[in-house]
């Protein structure tokens, strides 16, 4: 979870002597937005809901236990927006998270199952974010990825190491590994790299071929202050060539963005009160280098060899309790798409601006 939105302490918990502690939560949240130049395969305004799940955790002993369950969509800035029921079904199914975590020692631990993906600073759901969308940066990430994970912890210093199936492939040709130090109670820096390590010519909504046979490097600087949080972070994705899987050039991006949240209720030590209005923004900017050079894939990764974009994002939030009310406004322009990639029925639009509403139950 971000800064923003928080669960509350939650009545729905289990305490047993033979099968330990644990909870339930559940999410529901629904979704409005208009938008301009709408690609072909969407519409100028959508109503939808945006999360219908449920999080239950056991949270004590050796052997802890995460299942998410329900149903999801993603909403990304610049990309076509796909409704619950149809992203759920074609990407990571009604549970797309699960796992084991079991403690070795006191430091270390190691997690099976299906994971939240390594690489980048914005989680998947909606809620998990201070903004409503994704952005830019993300695209050209992973959500979801089914592997095992060692973990580390010892004082200010955690680390992981991953073997897994990348863009949900189910071919565990990827690996991954991050380092997180805390310099102090309100700031830390992380630096991650994950990757595939062999071809894979898998494409399909989940698995989109140019992202699913990258590396992706970032470098990340968190400060989260009672008032402030201001979140900077370096992305550097890299797709080789392969061309037994059509990809005919190397390819790849460069993304920056910063995500600022001010706190108009301040957190005390992390945690927000009960009523909470908060102003979060991310501007960012990316671009892409290199050509695939296949004409029946994309010609590379965003909107083609050579394009960029920019981004600017604010979602105002309130939190009352267990409910919230969060609105959103986006902006993207692209420079030099590849013509028919960018926006609008034809893609020759070069902007676009979305509002939107998102309102939900965090229980």
């Amino acid at each position: 979870m971000g800064d923003t939105l928080q669960f509350r302490p939650n009545p729905l918990n289990i305490q047993s002597e033979t099968y330990g502690d644990w909870s339930v939560q559940a999410i529901a949240t629904g979704l409005g937005f208009q938008q301009s130049n709408p690609v072909a395969s969407n519409y100028s305004s959508y109503a939808a809901f945006t999360n219908l799940q449920a999080n239950i955790q056991k949270t004590d002993g050796p052997l802890k236990v995460f299942v998410l369950a329900g149903s999801y969509s993603l909403a990304a800035l610049g990309q076509a927006y796909i409704r619950s029921s149809t992203f759920t079904e074609s990407t990571f199914g009604y549970m797309p998270e699960a796992y084991i975590a079991l403690s070795v020692t006191k430091d270390w631990s190691i997690s099976l199952g299906k994971l939240p993906s390594m690489g980048g600073l914005e989680a998947a759901f909606t809620y998990e974010n201070p903004n409503i969308q994704r952005g830019l940066l993300w695209t050209q990430t992973n959500s979801v990825s089914r592997g095992v994970q060692v973990n580390y912890q010892e004082g200010n210093v955690s680390a992981a190491l991953s073997v897994n199936d990348g863009a949900y492939s189910g071919v565990y040709n990827w690996i991954g590994g991050l380092v997180n130090i805390k310099t102090s109670k309100t700031s830390e820096f992380t630096v991650s790299w994950t990757g595939s390590m062999s071809g894979n010519s898998t494409n399909t909504t989940a698995t989109p071929l140019l992202q699913n046979n990258s590396q992706i490097s970032n470098l990340i600087y968190q400060y989260t202050g009672d008032r402030w949080s201001v979140k900077p972070y370096f992305q550097y994705t890299y797709i080789p060539s392969n061309p037994n899987i059509g990809l005919y050039g190397n390819s790849g991006t460069v993304g920056y963005a910063v995500l600022t949240t001010y706190h108009v209720d301040p957190l005390t030590n992390g945690v927000a009160p009960n009523r909470h209005i908060s102003i979060p923004t991310r501007l960012e900017y990316q671009s892409s280098y290199g050509n695939s050079l296949n004409p029946n894939l994309p010609a590379g990764p965003m909107y083609g060899p050579g394009s960029s974009a920019w981004s600017a994002t604010i979602t105002p939030t309130i939190q009352s309790g267990r409910t919230f009310a969060r609105v959103e406004l986006s902006f993207v322009k692209t420079f030099n798409p590849l013509a028919g990639s960018a926006f609008g029925a034809t893609g020759t639009n070069n902007t676009q601006t979305r509002g939107m509403l998102e309102v939900g139950l965090l229980y």
